[in-house]
């Protein structure tokens, strides 16, 4: 964390050690922390400024500290710790391993999974042309095109009809067990088997804010989920392993089929692809793809996905973000300060009462939002 990238010497970006420092800024905000505790830590458009920092912003990259650090002392007590990383350093799992590592630190206790450091185990020596060919997004057939037919330039999503930018609002959603449970029921009536708590909340925000975005029938729409392959591989990464050691798999059909269709079909399709991405040989080709395309993921992978209207999850439920203890005690909320990974992306963490309930932000355009909040068979089914 403490380095900068630099370009090394094959023209590659890389992590120079060079000890510059992470960037640590205490503030202070005339806001009660008492207020937002009784009102249940709601997203406020204030919630920006607890991070000094959006994550790594692409612009100076090589000037920009990895990690940014704010503490945000309230009116009445309390605090707010933000934080800002750039993801090419570590992925969720990282994150969160290093946020408790540090509060371990805090508490003067050792670190009880030292990291691993060693990127050399998912280093590919010889690319391999054949191997990165086989990476592909198998779009159907009622898109008429296919994922790299599409270039950079031809993408549409996040624009309005004019090509302006959509005005992107967010907003807090709370789902308890119960309601999980619920949902689980009604993907089970079908017969297609028993579905995830993940399958069928991916599965319900995918149908419901595709309805509220009033897209065409025939509009491609697609939903994007990261995978941690630590524990997928034949040789597994321990779970010390601090890096990147992700994928991505999506799910695609059509806005009229998927509001169409039953919500187990819609379960199924978030099924499918996790186990079609799940497998190894996906893993290793995305890295043989990546190292053939000198790493420009953002215009050879994202680019053509965006040609669709996409939706998309980050971070995960599972994480343990209310572990994270200095000494004062578990967290009293753990939310995102601000999501900057663009309309359509949802973000994924345990909710504060635990026990099974997950809490969503959501990040979509400003009159779909506002048609989810009131469509009466989202929140109440």
């Amino acid at each position: 964390w403490a380095g900068r990238f630099v370009v090394g010497a094959d023209g590659r970006v890389a992590i120079d050690c060079n000890d510059l420092g992470v960037e640590f800024v205490e503030a202070s905000m005339d806001v009660s922390f008492k207020e937002l505790e009784v009102n249940g830590f709601e997203l406020k458009p204030f919630f920006g400024k607890l991070n000094h920092r959006d994550e790594h912003p692409p612009a100076n990259i090589f000037d920009n500290p990895l990690l940014s650090i704010q503490v945000t002392q309230f009116l009445d007590g309390g605090m707010a710790l933000g934080y800002a990383q750039s993801h090419a350093i570590a992925d969720g799992h990282s994150i969160w391993h290093f946020m408790n590592s540090w509060a371990e630190c805090g508490r003067g206790v050792p670190i009880s999974v030292p990291p691993l450091h060693d990127r050399t185990v998912l280093k590919i020596d010889l690319p391999s042309k054949d191997r990165a060919a086989l990476f592909n997004f198998d779009f159907p057939d009622d898109f008429g095109f296919k994922f790299k037919d599409l270039k950079a330039t031809e993408t549409t999503a996040g624009k309005q009809g004019d090509g302006k930018p959509l005005v992107s609002a967010q907003r807090l959603f709370r789902f308890t067990a119960d309601m999980i449970k619920k949902l689980k029921s009604l993907a089970a009536e079908e017969g297609k088997g028993d579905f995830t708590s993940y399958e069928v909340l991916c599965a319900h925000f995918w149908k419901h804010v595709t309805k509220a975005r009033r897209l065409s029938d025939k509009a491609g729409v697609s939903f994007g989920v990261l995978m941690n392959f630590r524990r997928r591989l034949s040789d597994p990464l321990p779970p010390s392993y601090f890096g990147n050691a992700i994928s991505m798999v999506a799910a695609f059909t059509t806005a009229g089929q998927l509001c169409s269709e039953s919500f187990a079909t819609s379960a199924s399709r978030i099924r499918e692809a996790i186990m079609k991405g799940s497998s190894e040989d996906r893993f290793w080709e995305t890295l043989h793809f990546l190292e053939l395309h000198d790493n420009l993921w953002a215009d050879d992978i994202m680019a053509p996905l965006l040609k669709i209207v996409p939706m998309n999850v980050a971070s995960s439920f599972r994480f343990p973000v209310y572990d994270v203890d200095f000494g004062w005690g578990r967290p009293a909320a753990v939310l995102t300060a601000r999501i900057t990974g663009g309309e359509g992306e949802m973000v994924l963490l345990p909710g504060r009462a635990g026990e099974g309930n997950v809490d969503i932000c959501l990040a979509v355009e400003a009159d779909a939002m506002e048609r989810l909040g009131n469509d009466n068979a989202f929140l109440n089914f």
